[in-house]
């Protein structure tokens, strides 16, 4: 995808997993997949393909209820606090970003928006704490009730930001993701890896 940049930028939104920091789903899969006598590839299915997963993220269940749900509809028995563990274990450093957000942070205000649940979210705020901390603020989708690649979302940054949207660079990983956000009028490029973000950012001089 064709990278493009206005002639000004004045606000960077990064979307978070496999942007920021990496995320492995089936790391979850798998461990559910032992307990449940199915595959992986079987569990990620009625997780995340289903109602399931984007239930969840867009605040219309508790992480209570996806719990309950998730346990009964597998039919295995965890506490609480082990779903909890394994469901948060899927994430690792993106190496490079922490030194590119903390550069970029001197310059510009950075916004995250991200497909993302209550459990997730409170895990890596903790976690990854120091590399949030320059975001001037979260547009989560369980808090707006909305997910990419809705419109919804894209209009809560909008408005977060408090700018012209084409004046917003968006980072995202997915396609689908950069060309709705272009579709809300923001400047959106995909994500590849820090090392080839550098340098395009060189280029528009925002680096």
């Amino acid at each position: 995808m064709k990278y493009s940049a206005p002639p000004k930028i004045t606000a960077i939104t990064f979307d978070l997993g496999n942007v920021l920091i990496r995320v492995d789903h089936f790391r979850f899969c798998r461990r559910l997949a032992a307990l449940a006598a199915l595959s992986p590839q079987e569990v990620y299915a009625q997780v995340f393909e289903s109602g399931l997963e984007p239930g969840y993220d867009t605040g219309r269940i508790t992480s209570r209820e996806f719990y309950q749900r998730v346990t009964a509809h597998f039919g295995v028995a965890l506490p609480y606090p082990r779903f909890c563990d394994l469901w948060c274990d899927l994430f690792d450093p993106m190496e490079g970003m922490a030194e590119l957000v903390e550069r970029l942070a001197s310059s510009f205000p950075l916004f995250l928006l991200s497909n993302t649940n209550a459990l997730h979210f409170d895990y890596l705020k903790e976690r990854f704490r120091d590399l949030l901390q320059p975001f001037r603020a979260f547009v989560l989708s369980y808090e707006v009730g909305s997910r990419k690649p809705e419109p919804a979302i894209y209009q809560s940054l909008i408005r977060q930001a408090g700018r012209p949207p084409q004046e917003i660079l968006f980072l995202d990983d997915k396609v689908s993701f950069v060309e709705a956000a272009r579709g809300q009028g923001l400047t959106a490029w995909q994500f590849r890896s820090p090392q080839e973000l550098r340098p395009e950012l060189a280029r528009h001089r925002l680096w």
